[in-house]
């Protein structure tokens, strides 16, 4: 799959998805790669018993041009203080898979997380722990700081698969945010550990 067809698919999306509460699309500028993301989270009823969250990737090979497509979505359910069941869905490398498993989320004006212990709904099924953080505060009128952590751990009944975390620290500035961040990410049971560093500008609606 091309470049350009991945750029135009998550720029129709990102224009589709305006009117979610937490919506994103972000650009990582990679020593070794590219990765487009778009990403939102938004409850559902006024008292947060009911949200989803559905995260899109595309990572581009700088070399090759290949892209690897991530989707994955859940939809969760607050039965105490941000706790409770989530169905949904991804499709990676190739592999659609219903999911299940429980979530814990929280929404502020300054302060996101949202995690969720999910397993595919089939034989020999991979196991995930997925956690989002988000934290954010006015440095004056115009800039304020943003971070913002993703980690995932990704097993089956035997072994760890993999697992990858985004580390993004920088300014924002009305509806953007940018600056320095990292992808690491660790394979096999040895947990085999790659780091790549680079820059994010990401938009908010």
């Amino acid at each position: 799959m091309k470049l350009k067809v991945v750029l135009g698919f998550f720029a129709v999306f990102a224009c589709r998805q305006q009117s979610f509460s937490q919506t994103t699309i972000e650009s990582f500028f990679a020593t070794e790669e590219m990765v487009v993301e778009s990403w939102f989270f938004k409850p559902l009823t006024e008292g947060y018993e009911l949200s989803i969250f559905s995260l899109n990737d595309a990572i581009i090979d700088y070399k090759t041009e290949d892209v690897a497509l991530v989707s994955y979505s859940v939809l969760g359910y607050d039965i105490w203080k941000g706790i409770g069941p989530v169905l949904g869905g991804r499709f990676f490398d190739g592999r659609a898979s219903a999911l299940a498993g429980v979530q814990w989320a929280k929404a502020e004006e300054k302060f996101l997380i949202t995690t969720n212990f999910t397993t595919e709904l089939r034989n020999e099924p991979f196991y995930e722990f997925f956690l989002l953080t988000q934290y954010r505060f006015p440095l004056n009128e115009n800039l304020g700081f943003f971070s913002q952590l993703q980690n995932s751990i990704n097993f089956n009944s035997e072994v760890h698969e993999f697992s990858f975390q985004r580390l993004r620290i920088g300014l924002s500035w009305k509806k953007y945010q940018f600056g320095l961040g990292t992808n690491t990410y660790q394979y096999g049971e040895n947990w085999d550990f790659e780091i790549d560093p680079g820059i994010f500008l990401r938009l908010e609606f």
